[in-house]
């Protein structure tokens, strides 16, 4: 098979895949609030979605659109820092990441630290004004020098 078609078959399982993530965190909220409305107390079991090749997919963001998705929601974000940031950290929810690993792996190199506050600020400031305020204030920089997302 050519080059250009392999490439056109995987931009569109691509797509394909992304807006099945989305399908799926509308059909976990739908639950969610079934839940709530017949007073069911015990958590649903999450829905998995995997990537080729057995990866685990990180169903926060969506790369084709450079969007946050979150309990129904999408935010878009933009080819940005604020999308680079958000994605690295969702990589590894719960784990601190150093300001030495976000500046290589978002910014590309070394930066003043006061650079990743700013990005951080400003994504919880937009994650908040799209209605995701709970997903806004789960970004932690709490312990000096070190990011993380807390989705315990």
């Amino acid at each position: 098979m050519q080059i250009e078609k392999k490439r056109a078959i995987r931009e569109a399982l691509a797509t394909l895949a992304s807006s099945h993530a989305i399908v799926v965190q509308q059909l976990e909220l739908a639950i969610e609030l079934l839940n709530q409305e017949i007073g069911f107390d015990d958590e649903p079991a999450a829905i998995q979605t995997f990537q080729l090749f057995g990866s685990k997919r990180n169903s926060l963001v969506d790369p084709n659109s450079q969007s946050v998705l979150w309990k129904g929601r999408i935010c878009f974000l933009g080819n940005n820092l604020l999308f680079r940031f958000f994605e690295r950290i969702s990589r590894s929810p719960n784990q601190f990441i150093s300001y030495d690993v976000l500046l290589d792996e978002v910014w590309g190199g070394p930066r003043e630290n006061s650079s990743i506050r700013g990005v951080a600020k400003r994504l919880r400031d937009r994650l908040a004004l799209g209605g995701m305020a709970e997903l806004s204030s789960a970004i932690d920089g709490s312990n000096s020098g070190f990011y993380r997302l807390i989705l315990v």
